[in-house]
Parts: C-alpha cells; structure tokens; sequence
C-alpha cells in the first residue's frame, strides 16, 4: 500500500511539473528586460528610503544611493524595449519538466525523513502601534536630524517591547550628537533586551561610554557586571556587583533583584551570601530592620513572644516615619507590616500616605489600590472610597495595565456600564492561562454580565 502511494505521490508531482512547464512551449511571448530591471530599482529606491528613515543610512549615504540607482534608472532610456524570447530547447523541457522533480523525488527517498512530521516556522507577531508610538515616528519624520525625536522614539519603542527598533533609535540619537550617558546606558540595556540578555561587544561599548560620562550609573555597572559573569569571570561579576549593592541606596525598586544575583553567583562560587567580605547589612531608613541577632532570636521564641517581637519591630517603623514622613517606600513597609499582622484599616492608611506623596508612581497606585478592597467579599456593589478615583490615575499612567484594566472593570460594573467592564476584562481574559482557575473565575464574572 504505501509503494502504491509513493507511485501516485510521484505522478501527482510529474504532472504537476508538466503543467507548469506548458508555458515554456510558447514561444510568441516576449520578455522586456527594461520593465523588470526598472521594477527592481525602484524596489531599492523603497528600500533606501525605508532605511533611511529608521536611521540605518544618514541622509549623505542615502541621497548618495538614490543618485545611483535614479542614474541606473535613466541609462534604461537606451535599451531596446523588447526581445524576442528564444524557444527553450526540448533538452531543456524534459530536464525542468521530468529529471529535476523525479530527482528531486529520489534524493528526498534517499536522504530525507518521510516518516518526521513536518516543522513549523514561528513569525513573530508585530507589536501594536500605539498612538504614542505613531506620534513619535511622525515627530522623528518632521525632523529626522533630531537626536532629542530619536530618543523619545527610542523609548517609546522600548514601551513597546520592541527592543531592536528602540537600539537603533537611541544609536541614531547618539550618532546626531546626545551625549547623555544615560542614554549610552539605555542604548546598551536595548541591545541587552533585543540579545536575548546577553550583553554583546556593542552593548558593553555602550555601557562602557555611560560609565566615561556617568562612573555611578548603576545600570552600566549592572550589566557590565553581568559580561564578566557571561564570559566566564564570575569573581569579577561578584565583586562589582558587591560594590553597588553598597553604592546604590536602599530603595532602588532592582535592589532586591541585584542581591538575588549576588546570592546566586555566590553560592555558585561555594561562598556563605550572607558573609561576604565587604557585604553590609542592609537597613531601611530610620535603622528600623531587625539585625541578624534578633532574626536567630526570634526564631526561637514561642508564637506569643515572635508576635510581640514582630508587632515592636512594625512599631518602630510607624515612629521613624513621624520624623521621616515623606518617605515613599517606608510607608509601603509599613503598609505590607500592617496586612501580614491583619491590621487592615492600618494598612489601608499607611498605601493612603504612600499613594498621596506618589501620584505618579503605578506600582504605589496599584497597591492602595488593591489595599482599598482587601477583605471586600463582595465586588459587585458600592466599592470602597477612593477606589474609583484611584483607578482612574492607574488607567491614566498605565491604560493597558492588565489589573489596571480589572480594576476598571469593577468601577464600571459598579457604575452600570456593563460593557465597558465587560470589554476589559475580556482583554484581561486573553492574557490568562488557558485552564487556569483565575481565567475560569474571570469568565463567570464576564457572563454574570450577559449579552
């Protein structure tokens, strides 16, 4: 059964071959080479000023090439127009016609895998053009000698998880003249992103230029850290890194993720974390952290005794934001101290403070946010004070934040606009798990608010 298959498979492909090669019979047919190759030069023409507009060619190389190819374009002007096509030869016919797929048909026989299923080739899938994305392309094209349009388009395209696009742009700012190191810094740290994380020979000239303008940046020094690590010095990684955790302050949101690599690289190097030589101890504002005395100490105390020593400790806490109340993070402590002791009214207040000093920060805004509700058993009615308004800056600074979207959703339901509720979270639905619980809590709530 299968040779059969094999025998029609190969009848089905020389028929085929014969059909497509009918046309080469046909010798009233004639070929303009004029009309092809003008074709082709105007497809360079696009291409250059495709290129130059995202900045691959500065204007001197691209009018230099369209001169070039416009020259081409006018020598076409002395070429005859057409030309007889000749006849193909019936040696010709039968090779393209029969040997080649027979051949083709034997080697695959030969050589191949019949028995593989075939493989699948992953396209990746364009990101949306954001209106803030199309202002910055129109502004870089309204002034492509801009470094400042660049830049901005740069980040705009970084917003956009476009990493490859917003190196070439923050390149293109660099090469009209920015001599921020930050944007060195943010150059290298796209080129980080659109690698895959690792930090190239182009991404360490850009960091490396940050640090000639700026030797405190800490991302140049993060990441130049991670190129010794990448390359095999993981003691030289240890020891930059070890320099920043000490250099950088305390509430740098990343701290917590440099001190997970140290710790990793540490341990990797059969070295105790929490031993270091040069390694501080890191204190909150105000020295309210317990010290690694009191941790072991704690940990033998009875239930009562670790209660009393943890509720002291969010004390502490509470009375060094009275001499220090501007301090964002402190009252985010003290806000997350608060929710683990179960004091929830205290704790709403504390993200209240936080969230009144931080209008413009999203992860402040999404905590008093989700502070507001915590404990609510029922979300589809009157919802907190403040919520409303609350989720209103978390939609303004971030409008396709996913629990931004959910928590929009429960203002509108609240509110009476169903589909308004209904349309984002079914844009939240499409970012959950397939099968998950939460994609499957989420639906109930879509359908509770019918057609």
């Amino acid at each position: 059964m299968s040779v059969l298959l094999w025998i029609i498979l190969g009848a089905m492909t020389l028929a085929a071959a014969l059909v497509l090669a009918w046309p080469l019979f046909d010798v009233r047919r004639f070929k303009n080479d004029s009309s092809f190759a003008l074709a082709v030069y105007r497809d360079q023409l696009a291409e250059i000023n495709h290129d130059a507009a995202r900045g691959i060619l500065d204007e001197t190389q691209a009018r230099a090439a369209q001169i070039e190819i416009e020259r081409r374009i006018l020598a076409l002007d002395d070429a005859p127009k057409f030309q007889p096509a000749k006849a193909p030869k019936p040696v010709l016919i039968v090779a393209m016609a029969v040997v080649l797929p027979l051949a083709a048909f034997g080697l695959y026989l030969q050589l191949g895998s019949p028995g593989l299923p075939g493989g699948t080739t992953e396209v990746a899938e364009q990101a949306p053009m954001t209106p803030q994305l199309q202002a910055m392309e129109t502004a870089v094209a309204k002034a492509p000698t801009d470094p400042a349009a660049w830049r901005a388009l740069g980040e705009a395209l970084m917003e956009s998880g476009q990493p490859a696009d917003a190196a070439n742009a923050f390149g293109r700012a660099v090469a009209l003249g920015d001599k921020d190191p930050k944007l060195q810094s943010r150059l290298g740290a796209a080129l980080v992103l659109a690698g895959g994380e690792h930090v190239d020979d182009k991404a360490k000239a850009a960091f490396t230029a940050a640090l000639a303008g700026d030797p405190t940046d800490p991302i140049a020094r993060f990441f130049l850290g991670l190129a010794k690590e990448q390359s095999g010095d993981a003691a030289g990684a240890l020891t930059d890194w070890l320099a920043l955790e000490n250099d950088i302050p305390a509430d740098l949101p990343w701290k917590a993720d440099l001190a997970a690599n140290i710790d990793r690289v540490a341990r990797h190097l059969g070295k105790d974390p929490s031993k270091l030589p040069g390694r501080k101890v890191q204190e909150t504002p105000g020295g309210n952290m317990p010290s690694q005395s009191e941790i072991d100490a704690a940990a033998q105390m009875s239930d009562s005794d670790r209660q009393a020593f943890i509720e002291s400790m969010v004390a502490k806490l509470a009375d060094s934001l009275k001499q220090k109340p501007d301090d964002i993070d402190g009252w985010l402590r003290l806000g997350r101290a608060y929710g683990v002791l179960g004091k929830t009214d205290d704790s709403r207040a504390a993200y209240a403070k936080a969230a009144a000093l931080a209008p413009t920060r999203l992860d402040v805004q999404l905590d008093y946010a989700n502070a507001l509700i915590e404990g609510s058993n029922d979300l589809s009615g009157k919802l907190p004070a403040d919520f409303a308004a609350t989720v209103t800056r978390i939609r303004t600074l971030a409008p396709d934040n996913p629990l931004g979207l959910y928590y929009g959703g429960l203002v509108a339901r609240a509110n009476g606009d169903k589909a308004s509720a209904k349309d984002m979270w079914t844009k939240v639905l499409a970012l959950i798990p397939e099968g998950s619980p939460q994609r499957q809590s989420l639906q109930r709530e879509i359908d509770s608010l019918g057609q």
